[in-house]
């Protein structure tokens, strides 16, 4: 499940700080130019996806994520490698388009992870 651009923004300021349930009002002063009920309803949105935990305190409510930016990123690759018929070709296709840096990193953790 994608999210919007708002989503993803809302998403970075929660993902900056690991761990930290946000107010709707902590949350709002990362977006000025957004109404209150905008930032709330963006919010709720993102909890109804799941990608956020609410907790309600009396009449306040925090939010914090449900899981990490690595974790969404994985799912993301994993749902685009679902929607191939020949996942070893898409794979091939990616591992080509990596950089050297990236290459090299797989190398090393491959060949740490296969020895142990």
């Amino acid at each position: 499940m994608g999210l919007g651009d708002l989503e993803r923004d809302v998403m970075d300021v929660i993902w900056s700080e690991p761990g930290t349930a946000m107010t709707v009002r902590e949350m709002n002063d990362h977006f000025p130019d957004h109404a209150y009920t905008t930032i709330l309803t963006v919010l709720s949105r993102l909890t109804v996806k799941g990608f956020l935990l609410e907790q309600k305190v009396g009449r306040l409510s925090t939010f914090r994520a449900s899981a990490s930016r690595e974790d969404y990123i994985t799912s993301l690759i994993l749902d685009a490698l679902n929607d191939t018929d020949d996942r070893r070709a898409a794979l091939a296709h990616f591992a080509k388009a990596l950089p050297a840096s990236d290459k090299s990193f797989f190398r090393r953790f491959f060949g740490r992870t296969e020895r142990s």
